[in-house]
């Protein structure tokens, strides 16, 4: 593989203007739409609107999830070799965001039938809608790195993807069951499938607005004319990128106990305001509550990358959410006063890790580029999403494995004092367990900012490229 960076077009701009960044950023906003959606009301709406068993449900949805992760890495391989007419990271918006906002409504339509066809159905429907989704994210950060001239171009894309997301968060927990109620009439299953439609549509736009801003700065020279022909990468390279690259292999592990601590929290939370509370209304304001800690994390996380350094900043994170999920379970139980607190002490950890997590995934390829010569940030930064969807996958394992063991009835009027311990342990306790797990591999990741500054300078020392394809700087 040519260790010589990519020639593209010039850009019409030597500096990208505040609108561009704007719209750029937007893309995220819908995104924190409809993942929001998901995250919070999939399974619930599974389970409890279209009364499929969670045991079945489980069984089928993992099926299918294992299908989307088998797939990730290959994709994440085209998005390192492809050359596309619409641009190589333009088009993964342009032709797959119809299909997933598509997809996204029949994620939220009731249907009857076989307890196993229909958990079927909405299996398929998530993967066709979620599974597919984060490739055009995967895309948009990688079209980061063409926008920006610059590491503080960078930073600034980096902040406003992530506020936006956040952004698109805070409205979400604002109107969402508001929506529900009022466009379903009473008729809950109908409201979710009006929220779906409106939240789809403003997925489509807002990622086509990302994709009209990187328009300038994803097209290539062609390889006729002189410009340089895209580097590819091996299916054996991209294994050798992934497991002789021990940063990577951290990384990749604390966003999986991460990402599965969290997926099991948000997919279930629900039934803990069902059940402990006696209140679902008040998933409102704690939700609107700690996603506007988190926009506020997204803003302090530059400041605080700086002070603490990117692994201290990484295990401040997991400990925060640790905590966060542990100390309602223990302390002050039903205590809603305490509960939003906590979790959104757990939150600010969670937007602070966002942030410091895809650093930590571009130093993981900077310390491959530095050890082989190799660049495979375009392939580093795809996989991104692959410990995610494993998340997803086995966090859906392990609630509908203990929804199963303690025999949990969506019809019941109310639970027995074991079936609401097994709720309370599976909203806190065991998501909690897996953000300690991922703290302790933050603790143990090799890359210190001792070792970073070494790397760093040694590659300047040598002429290796900084700023080539991918690298993606600090936020």
């Amino acid at each position: 593989m040519s260790n010589s960076s990519h020639t593209v077009a010039p850009p019409p701009e030597r500096r990208l203007s505040r609108w561009r960044v704007f719209e750029f950023a937007l893309g995220s906003f819908g995104v924190g739409l409809v993942f929001s959606l998901a995250n919070t009301y999939f399974i619930y709406f599974a389970t409890d609107v279209a009364l499929v068993p969670a045991g079945v449900m489980a069984l089928v949805f993992t099926i299918t999830r294992i299908f989307d992760f088998c797939c990730t890495p290959i994709i994440a391989g085209f998005i390192q070799n492809g050359r596309f007419k619409r641009g190589k990271y333009r088009s993964w918006i342009l032709y797959l965001v119809p299909i997933t906002s598509f997809f996204t409504i029949f994620c939220f339509t009731k249907i009857t039938g076989s307890p196993y066809l229909v958990a079927a159905y909405y299996a398929v429907m998530y993967l066709l809608a979620y599974g597919l989704l984060d490739k055009p994210g995967a895309a948009q950060r990688a079209l980061m790195t063409r926008m920006a001239h610059s590491d503080e171009e960078r930073m600034t894309l980096t902040a406003r993807t992530a506020q936006f997301e956040q952004a698109g968060n805070i409205v979400f927990s604002l109107i969402c069951l508001p929506l529900v109620a009022l466009l379903g009439g009473g008729d809950e299953a109908r409201g979710f499938q009006l929220v779906a439609v409106l939240f789809a549509l403003a997925s489509l736009v807002c990622y086509y607005a990302t994709a009209h801003a990187g328009k300038p700065y994803d097209i290539y020279y062609d390889e006729a004319a002189g410009g340089a022909a895209a580097e590819t990468m091996s299916a054996a390279e991209c294994a050798r990128a992934v497991f002789r690259n021990p940063p990577m292999v951290c990384s990749m592990l604390i966003e999986l106990f991460r990402y599965l601590g969290f997926m099991i929290y948000v997919s279930t939370m629900a039934y803990y305001f069902k059940w402990v509370f006696g209140d679902m209304a008040a998933l409102t304001s704690v939700a609107t509550a700690s996603t506007i800690v988190c926009f506020v994390s997204s803003l302090l996380s530059p400041w605080l990358s700086r002070k603490l350094g990117k692994k201290n900043s990484s295990i401040l994170a997991m400990g925060l959410f640790t905590a966060g999920l542990l100390l309602p379970r223990f302390f002050l139980e039903g205590n809603l006063a305490f509960y939003t607190f906590c979790i959104c002490l757990g939150y600010f950890g969670s937007a602070l890790q966002v942030c410091v997590g895809i650093v930590m995934y571009s130093k993981a390829a900077d310390y491959y580029q530095w050890k082989t010569g190799r660049k495979a940030h375009g392939f580093i930064m795809s996989m991104y999403v692959l410990p995610v969807e494993v998340g997803i996958a086995l966090s859906t394992i392990v609630i509908g494995i203990i929804l199963e063991a303690i025999h949990y009835d969506a019809t019941a009027l109310s639970l027995s004092a074991a079936q609401l311990t097994g709720v309370k342990n599976l909203v806190l306790l065991i998501p909690g367990i897996f953000f300690a797990v991922a703290t302790v591999i933050a603790i143990l990741h090799p890359l210190s900012e001792k070792k970073l500054t070494y790397i760093q300078e040694d590659m300047v020392a040598k002429g290796m490229d900084l700023v080539g394809e991918c690298t993606f700087e600090e936020v």
